[in-house]
Formats: structure tokens, C-alpha cells, sequence
């Protein structure tokens, strides 16, 4: 299989297709992470026992990559110092690698990324983890302050924490996060959501409109001629739907 090619320009193409298709189901059980393990308070990570601590919550963590002060990235599949060749602790890690070979993305197969060159590298690897989050299913990702000035990133792949579930309530909050920072595609956005929630799909004679339908209830977006999400109206196929515009 032929090696991803290195972008131009930023994160590659495939890299924002695929950020794009697991975006909102990650931002979505990031969110019940962060109510299971609020940030703030002491924290201790330990490589050795794969466990996070923070305030009186402890969960099962894997490595997945540090930042450091000069705006680099380095993948913990990659950094042999800390996590030796081998260590079970890398299982996840080396998944994301052989995903990033199997589907051509160059940021999942690259040891080191400058991330420098960004506007805000910090920014840019939260990124790389949210799609490692998603891509992998795991419940969560830490990003965690070390004293030399880099930046440990965690995945948290604990059944202890809660798995989301479908929320028509939160999801325009979920969709308005999950295009923010991944806006490449937003009916590959709304397709990959869906999916994950298994819900049965069908598109308009026109293509301006998508439909999913799960147990009664139903999701319908209206895309318009620039394939941008126009409005979403979700709720049971019997009763009142609640109808929303996106911003625009």
C-alpha cells in the first residue's frame, strides 16, 4: 500500500474527510466525558498502572501523543523513550497508526508533526485527538499540563464511563461544535453522525434534503445549493418536531 502523501497546506484532505465524518459523535461523547471527569482540582497520570486521576475520579487511560513547548507533535507509538517498543499500552496507538495506512491519512502515520506553523498548535492537536476519539470509540481524551512545558494527550478508554447516546435536545449544540472545528464536509458531518447512532437514512430526489429514521423518531436536514447544513427539524414521526435554522 502506498504511503499518505504529505499535505501542502496545513492538515491533509483525507485527515478532514475523516475528522469531518467522526466529528460530532466524538464532540458528543467528549462532553460525557467532561461531566464524568471534570477538569480542575489535583491530577495524577501514571503510564506504568494506565490510570488517570483527577479530583477523586480514576479512569484507564492509553497514551496517544504529547505537544511539546516548541509546537511539535509527537505520537507515543513514536516516542520510544517514554512508551518502549512493545508496551501494551500502546495497543491503541498503534490502531491509529494502522488507520492512518489503511486510509492514506498523513498525520496518523508521521512519527512528529510541526504543528508550530499553526495559528494554535494547542488547538491543532486537540484535533488529532478528537479524531483519534472518535475513529477508535473510546469514551474520552485528557489533556494534561507536564512541568517542562509540553502537553501529555491521553485517550480514556474506561466502560466505566458512560457511552452517549442519541439526544435530540443537544443536537444542534453537538452539530454547531462538531462544524467549528471540523467544517470540511458537513453532510459527511451529518452522515457519520447518524450512523453512529444507527439511525436508517435516505436522501431526497434533489439532494437538498437527508433523512434518518430510528424508532420513531425522526431527523430531517435541509442542506442548501452549497451543501452547508440549512436546518435541522428532529422529533417522534407522530408528534410536534422542533425545527432549527444554522447559523450562518
Amino acid at each position: 500500500m502506498p504511503m499518505p502523501v504529505q499535505p501542502n497546506d496545513r492538515f491533509s484532505r483525507m485527515f478532514e474527510e475523516a475528522g469531518a465524518h467522526y466529528a460530532a459523535g466524538a464532540v458528543e461523547q467528549l462532553g460525557v466525558y467532561a461531566r464524568h471527569q471534570p477538569v480542575g482540582g489535583a491530577w495524577a497520570l501514571d503510564y506504568e498502572a494506565s490510570t488517570l486521576r483527577i479530583g477523586e475520579v480514576t479512569v484507564h487511560q492509553s497514551p496517544l501523543g504529547s505537544l511539546g513547548h516548541d509546537g511539535s507533535w509527537l505520537w507515543a507509538w513514536a516516542n520510544e523513550r517514554t512508551h518502549p517498543p512493545g508496551s501494551g499500552r500502546l495497543t491503541l496507538a498503534n490502531w491509529l497508526r494502522d488507520f492512518g495506512e489503511r486510509n492514506q491519512i498523513y498525520e496518523f502515520v508521521t512519527p512528529r508533526l510541526e504543528l508550530a506553523e499553526f495559528p494554535d498548535p494547542e488547538q491543532a492537536a486537540r484535533r488529532l485527538a478528537l479524531l483519534s476519539l472518535g475513529a477508535l470509540g473510546t469514551r474520552g481524551f485528557a489533556n494534561l499540563p507536564l512541568d517542562s512545558g509540553a502537553r501529555a494527550f491521553v485517550l480514556v478508554d474506561d466502560a466505566e464511563v458512560p457511552e452517549a447516546g442519541f439526544d435530540g435536545g443537544a443536537l444542534m449544540a453537538v452539530l454547531d461544535r462538531a462544524l467549528s472545528l471540523f467544517p470540511y464536509d458537513p453532510r459527511l458531518t451529518m452522515a457519520g453522525y447518524l450512523r453512529r447512532h444507527a439511525f436508517e437514512t435516505h436522501e431526497s430526489a434533489d439532494g437538498r434534503h437527508v433523512y434518518g429514521e430510528r424508532n420513531g423518531y425522526s431527523i430531517a436536514v435541509r442542506f442548501t445549493e452549497d451543501d452547508l447544513i440549512a436546518a435541522v427539524s428532529h422529533g417522534a414521526r407522530t408528534g410536534p418536531q422542533s425545527v432549527r435554522a444554522m447559523p450562518e
